[in-house]
């Protein structure tokens, strides 16, 4: 029996945001959560 877990790393919806130029979110700036 195999099992899998899929997982994605998001930026933190309560921290502060930062935008690169190109107005997406800069996600090297922004605390994640698993």
């Amino acid at each position: 029996m195999n099992i899998v877990v899929t997982v994605k790393y998001v930026p933190d919806a309560t921290g502060d945001r930062h935008f690169a130029d190109d107005l997406t979110v800069d996600r090297d700036d922004v605390d994640g959560l698993l």
